[in-house]
């Protein structure tokens, strides 16, 4: 092709970006609600959200799909005839209860939205799922934006296919069903039943395909193998791709993380556009999003992705800002004690974790790669990335960035594969995408992503007193823990309670009502390394703890 040819075809795409985004117009604009979902008996923080953004946030579906609305709103749970929506049993299962409001009028729990950009309605789970966190302390709650979730992923996947599957199965309770969605006909009730059963089969293939003998639990989840297997065995039908998600982390907290350079718990992404656009919708196929693989070679793959959304979402992102403690409910910090641990942390932890502004509305941030070898922290999860391999099948030979790139061979990277479905998806949207990647765009440092290297990625510890529990497998339930020789760290320990410890700095660790048992012997929940704090006297460590609930 010749340079003149390449100049005016490029003039063209750009030109024809531009105008679709004009006519497009911006992301969705931010909402004001006369009632918000939240409670008034929990402690909202200053992290630089109002009320109506959090609504927002909370309640904006990004494509997920879990299943039809109605259906969410009626079906039993297995064993019972309790709803599966009901309160006793998402909040059994981790998820942060709410009131109605205008967004959200059945009173769902945090991170579930309506998706009703079609005919049928969906249900499905957003961000904020994940991504919002509640702690407690001594009866009074504390509501923690873009803190790390406490929910039961695989508990909730498995009450899912429970209910849907004795739905299926049990007469008594499908006629129930019917009866509620007023689909009693027999001629309803078989197509009811047939639509029921592909359900029931979508969810008994995904739990098959992300099987792990490794308990994720309540906070965890190992968001790289839920995505490589929805796109390399779901999405492309290949049940050889499948690998074992035996590599749990915690949630990670999302404030700052728009303006770092890199981001994932490996440094695996780039933070310069598109990349946050194709993070988030690659997330949103990992949680029931759909997409057509391999679809059209030339136009694209059709998806649920909701772009715009996204867009939106991601704007908001980029003005959260970490928690303060609150010294009125967790108790005042040592002065004395924090300007003791200042030092410590400078001499320590500051060359890996820097101290920023947190207020500083247009911060760049860069992310520290360390080295496994001198980490020294569980390898599962990095080895499981760098090592993951898909055969591609139809797509055998082309772009391996959809329109650019060399052909793909038999068999590559996995998460090469989940790009070139990000791509394809984006294509598919192209202006929706160009919308939303010229509304979310800032400026933020330009850096390598690790894809080969066995790293973790090191941040700024800002709001990290609300981020329990510790390392990127959360395998040290408190900050006083961490600064512990591994050796001395909690071998087993319940996760699940939300009661905050504001000694040692993260949640108490008995059995409660809503626990599981975290037991640091198994496969991926090593909690060794970050040995940083070992060499302390036991006055220091308490000194860096204070220190670190100023941060």
């Amino acid at each position: 092709m010749s340079k003149k040819r390449q100049v005016i075809i490029g003039l063209v795409v750009v030109g024809t970006l531009y105008v679709g985004y004009a006519i497009l117009g911006k992301n969705p604009q931010q909402e004001q609600f006369d009632k918000v979902g939240l409670g008034k008996d929990i402690v909202r923080l200053d992290q630089n959200w109002s009320e109506d953004i959090r609504q927002q946030f909370n309640f904006t579906t990004f494509g997920s799909r879990l299943m039809p609305y109605e259906w969410f709103l009626n079906i039993e749970v297995e064993g019972s005839e309790q709803k599966l929506r009901s309160d006793e049993v998402l909040g059994h299962l981790g998820f942060i209860l709410q009131d109605s409001a205008r967004n959200n009028p059945e009173g769902l729990p945090v991170g579930f939205a309506v998706d009703d950009r079609e005919e049928t309605k969906w249900v499905g789970l957003t961000c904020a799922a994940c991504h919002a966190g509640e702690i407690t302390y001594q009866d009074q709650k504390i509501y923690i934006d873009g803190g790390p979730g406490l929910m039961d992923f695989t508990g909730f996947e498995q009450t899912v296919y429970g209910a849907l599957k004795s739905t299926y199965e049990d007469t008594a309770k499908f006629d129930r069903f019917a009866a509620a969605l007023k689909q009693s006909s027999p001629e309803d009730k078989t197509e009811l039943k047939e639509t029921l059963k592909s359900r029931v089969d979508f969810f008994r293939l995904r739990l098959e395909a992300n099987a792990t003998e490794v308990p994720y639990g309540y906070g965890r989840v190992d968001a790289f193998g839920q995505i490589f297997n929805a796109i390399a065995v779901e999405a492309m039908d290949i049940p050889s791709n499948r690998h074992v998600p035996d590599g749990p982390v915690s949630i990670p907290v999302l404030w700052d993380a728009s303006h770092l350079d890199l981001v994932q718990w490996n440094a695996s992404a780039a933070n310069s556009e598109p990349g946050p656009l194709g993070q988030n919708a690659t997330t949103a196929l990992a949680v029931y999003g759909q997409i057509d693989m391999p679809g059209s070679k030339w136009f694209g793959y059709s998806s649920t992705i909701a772009f715009r959304n996204l867009g939106y979402i991601q704007t908001k992102l980029y003005e959260l800002t970490s928690p303060v403690w609150p010294e009125q409910i967790l108790g005042e910090i040592d002065k004395t004690k924090a300007a003791a641990g200042k030092k410590l942390y400078e001499q320590n932890c500051a060359s890996c974790h820097t101290v920023i502004d947190r207020a500083d509305p247009t911060r760049k941030l860069k992310a520290g790669a360390i080295p496994l070898e001198q980490i020294g922290t569980d390898p599962k999860m990095v080895e499981n990335f760098v090592n993951a391999k898909a055969k591609t099948g139809p797509l055998e030979g082309r772009k391996s960035k959809y329109i650019v790139g060399d052909p793909f061979p038999a068999e590559v990277p996995t998460f090469d594969m989940v790009l070139q479905a990000t791509l394809g998806s984006m294509i598919r949207h192209p202006l929706q995408a160009v919308s939303a990647v010229l509304n979310e765009k800032r400026d933020v440092y330009t850096s390598e992503p690790f894809l080969k290297e066995k790293v973790y990625k090191a941040r700024p510890l800002n709001g990290m007193w609300a981020a329990a529990p510790y390392l990127h497998n959360g395998s040290v339930p408190t900050l006083y823990d961490l600064l512990l020789p591994a050796t001395e760290r909690p071998v087993s320990f319940y996760v699940g309670n939300k009661e905050l410890d504001p000694v040692k700095v993260g949640f108490v660790t008995e059995q409660g009502e809503h626990s599981n048992l975290f037991d640091t012997t198994l496969l991926g929940n090593s909690n060794s390394g970050h040995e940083f704090g070992a060499a302390l006297t036991e006055e220091e460590r308490w000194a860096l703890v204070e220190y670190l609930k100023t941060l």
